[in-house]
């Protein structure tokens, strides 16, 4: 059984995080609860305040002491979250790992908040394979087989881990414009860690990804494109945060509001399916 501790907040651009100076409206304090759901895997929920977009805080969001809880699987209440402190974060955690085919749906009162509710599925697994890197050079490729007739949104990411090291980094990367065509709409001079998509440019075709690493890939590295299928709620908040982040970096940037299915409050409740490849370069 795999298992992925699956984390949702602005941890998903953690190579690139910055503090941003954004002016938006606000409009009062709220609950945040983010939670990426992946398969096989337990579900981690956690539970914050919101705060005006003025008030800066290194450790982010302030958490909710002992809000209530009830987290339900096709409207049947599954048993109590446990309470874990995961570096020095406060998460709620099932007791029993998330079943693809299933509808997860969260609700969350705390006192003098109102009270949110956030719903969501499970996508299925990514079909992707041949998996392939060269020592010294900064390509890496892979083979995705997408479905056809439906709409599908992925992530990909890439991490590396070098001899002698015991915590892999994320690799920042972009699509090698020789060899994708019809991908044009992602091609950037820039490199980011994360790459987020949907399939309108490929739907139902096998595409051979070549992703090209900011720096060459050393003899002995062990890699891992990690290529993830969302639901269109995930993307939609992956996507807009990714925005909101990049338009906060731009002299004339506008503020972009993040995408969330947190109703009467704030985050995301999302599914996400994690399939790794994992390259040994000689």
């Amino acid at each position: 059984m795999w298992k992925y501790f699956v984390y949702a907040l602005a941890l998903f651009f953690i190579s690139c995080e910055k503090r941003i100076e954004l002016s938006l409206p606000y409009e009062g304090d709220r609950i945040v609860v983010n939670s990426l759901i992946q398969p096989d895997s337990l579900i981690y929920l956690r539970v914050t305040k919101s705060t005006p977009s003025n008030v800066y805080n290194e450790s982010g969001f302030p958490e909710i002491e002992n809000p209530e809880i009830r987290l339900a699987s096709n409207d049947i209440n599954l048993p109590a979250l446990t309470k874990q402190t995961i570096n020095g974060q406060t998460w709620w955690v099932s007791s029993s790992p998330a079943e693809l085919g299933k509808r997860y749906t969260a609700t969350v009162n705390a006192v003098g908040l109102t009270t949110v509710t956030a719903t969501d599925t499970l996508p299925l697994a990514p079909v992707a394979e041949q998996a392939g890197a060269m020592r010294n050079s900064n390509r890496i490729q892979f083979l995705l087989k997408d479905r056809p007739g439906v709409t599908d949104y992925y992530r990909i990411k890439i991490a590396a881990l070098a001899p002698g090291e015991t915590i892999p980094n994320w690799l920042q990367f972009r699509l090698d414009p020789t060899f994708n065509n019809n991908l044009v709409d992602f091609f950037t001079r820039g490199n980011y860690s994360s790459l987020v998509m949907n399939d309108e440019r490929f739907d139902g075709k096998s595409v051979m990804f070549v992703l090209q690493t900011e720096k060459p890939i050393t003899s002995g590295t062990q890699l891992t494109v990690e290529i993830s299928s969302l639901t269109v709620t995930t993307y939609q908040y992956l996507n807009s945060l990714y925005a909101q982040l990049q338009n906060g970096t731009a002299v004339t940037g506008v503020p972009v509001r993040v995408s969330s299915n947190v109703i009467n409050g704030y985050g995301i409740l999302g599914g996400i399916n994690i399939k790794k490849l994992t390259i040994k370069v000689d």
